[in-house]
């Protein structure tokens, strides 16, 4: 077996896959470890200063804290904007990784960034960009949270996670600096999660993306943009599903 490493998306932290690890773990044991990895400045790495990272600097941490605890080819699974430093870190090292999950990702054109990819309009209105639920600039932090986070959430999942992601700091970097995959040739198996019923990438976008990234297989799934909070059963099912493909 191999160990499953866990990248959580913007203004979260590791503690938003408790949920998954539970369902995952309530299964046949597909994985030896599952770690989950804290951006600097998020979960059990808050109150850092991320202000002067580097994309660079931020993969070589998390992949320095794998090293350090004799992973080798585990199955990375990524979420959001975390898109962003998954090719790199298979770029760094790749003796770490045998398998790559993208789930619901944001991956950005060689040399463009996160904030660049989104733009500033409302989804669908420009080609170019993914867009935002909501306006951007006129609408409240809490209300555009609601409207990217909120979909299928209890009033107290809301809560609990709105909470946990106030005290988290994302590293700018991992939104403003340009993107790059330059010498990341696809020699690592790679799924794209795609969930159908996302208030943030729209599913036309997440198949751009799947394309993008060169993913042998694409998947949806019938949820919102947070599954591992909303649906972590139906989300551990299809990890292990295709696992098991993998396998045979």
């Amino acid at each position: 077996m191999t160990d499953l490493v866990l990248l959580h998306g913007g203004q979260h932290g590791s503690w938003c896959w408790k949920f998954l690890v539970d369902a995952v773990k309530q299964r046949e044991a597909l994985f030896e470890r599952v770690i989950c990895l804290d951006m600097p400045g998020c979960g059990t790495k808050r109150g850092r200063d991320v202000t002067t990272l580097t994309l660079g600097d931020i993969v070589k941490e998390l992949n320095d804290e794998l090293r350090a605890a004799n992973v080798r080819d585990a199955v990375l699974l990524g979420h959001s904007i975390a898109g962003v430093l998954l090719p790199m870190m298979v770029i760094e090292d790749q003796s770490l990784y045998s398998r790559l999950v993208y789930l619901a990702t944001a991956i950005p054109a060689e040399g463009q960034s996160i904030m660049q990819l989104l733009g500033s309009s409302l989804h669908g209105q420009n080609p170019e960009e993914v867009g935002w639920p909501l306006n951007p600039v006129t609408t409240a932090p809490a209300d555009m949270q609601k409207a990217m986070f909120g979909a299928d959430m209890s009033d107290a999942q809301l809560v609990w996670l709105l909470g946990e992601a106030a005290d988290d700091v994302t590293p700018p970097a991992v939104a403003t600096q340009p993107a790059t995959r330059k010498g990341y040739a696809n020699s690592v198996p790679s799924v794209y999660i795609l969930t159908s019923r996302d208030g943030i990438l729209p599913p036309e976008w997440q198949r751009r993306f799947a394309e993008r990234l060169g993913c042998e297989h694409l998947i949806e799934i019938d949820t919102p943009h947070e599954p591992f909070v909303t649906d972590p059963e139906l989300l551990g099912a299809t990890l292990a599903d295709w696992m098991m493909s993998r396998r045979s």
